[in-house]
């Protein structure tokens, strides 16, 4: 064996004896910065802005749809996820077995514009978004902190009505992880606590997150609708295994439908199981959830 082999067999010896005599590991690792989920904006590109003047057309207009509209607080987010220089490798294991992944340092952050009833902006600023937080509560979160009061997500169960033209559809999430023993899946999350939520798009557009224990009102107009359910990966080793899953409605006007948000761990994968269930069924689990927040 040459020198420089021996070299680098011991330095990988050094890294991972740890893991024999102790039986973990973290070792620093490079790892490349590129975006996730949305698009970073320059105060220069953000000039346009008039508080009093500027509309939310002008706003889409020069910065593009936002990440989601959160129609009840009347705010556009523009969010933007990526991940940073320096990663983490870990190690678990003891004499000649092991198990590892890869902890990335992924940090998010948003654009927030509220507008008032006429569409008209009437604030907006940057804030950070921690890991587990909705862009929802990053928005309340930053709407506290210039001293704005904006609509808050309702602590109870409260049944809408729809309109005749229009359709509302309930996703509601019950229960927390499904976890099929011995099939524990590697996806597993590094802290403890359970996806907190799982993004839910129509038309790949983003038109809710939803929470374990809470529920999303989607207000559709009638027709076939195809919505995706992704869970989170914040925290978790191998985000890879996360799947989503799709559920194809056909909604009638005037009516209300409700589907059944379970996220089952087992096999290797954590993926969404979406069930469709009668109103007298979905009733009474749904009047013991809060609206998502």
């Amino acid at each position: 064996m040459s020198p420089c082999a021996k070299t680098v067999v011991k330095f990988f010896f050094c890294l991972l004896a740890p893991v024999f005599v102790a039986g973990c590991a973290i070792v620093p690792v490079s790892v490349e910065t590129r975006v996730l989920e949305g698009r970073p904006f320059t105060n220069s590109q953000l000039d346009f802005i008039q508080l009093g003047a500027t509309t939310r057309l002008d706003v889409i207009g020069n910065v593009g749809m936002p990440t989601i509209w959160l129609t009840e607080q009347r705010i556009l987010v523009y969010g933007l996820r990526k991940v940073e220089p320096v990663g983490a490798l870990w190690l678990i294991g003891a004499g000649y077995g092991g198990i590892g992944g890869l902890i990335v340092g992924e940090t998010r952050e948003a654009i927030f514009f509220v507008l008032d009833g006429d569409d008209i902006v009437t604030h907006w600023g940057r804030g950070s978004v921690n890991r587990g937080e909705t862009w929802l509560s990053a928005a309340v979160e930053w709407s506290r902190s210039e001293g704005l009061e904006i609509q808050m997500a309702r602590d109870r169960f409260v049944e809408e009505t729809p309109t005749t033209d229009k359709s509302l559809i309930y996703f509601y999430r019950p229960r927390d992880y499904q976890h099929f023993l011995p099939f524990v899946p590697p996806a597993i999350k590094v802290g403890p606590g359970v996806a907190k939520f799982a993004d839910i798009r129509l038309d790949n557009k983003l038109v809710g997150q939803i929470r374990w224990k809470s529920y999303v009102v989607v207000q559709v107009s009638p027709g076939v609708h195809e919505f995706v359910v992704d869970p989170d990966t914040d925290d978790v080793v191998n985000p890879g295994n996360y799947r989503s899953e799709t559920i194809r409605l056909n909604v009638e006007p005037g009516t209300v439908t409700f589907v059944d948000v379970g996220i089952q761990a087992g096999y290797g994968v954590i993926e969404p199981i979406l069930v469709q269930r009668p109103y007298s069924e979905a009733i009474a689990a749904i009047e013991e959830l809060r609206e998502s927040w």
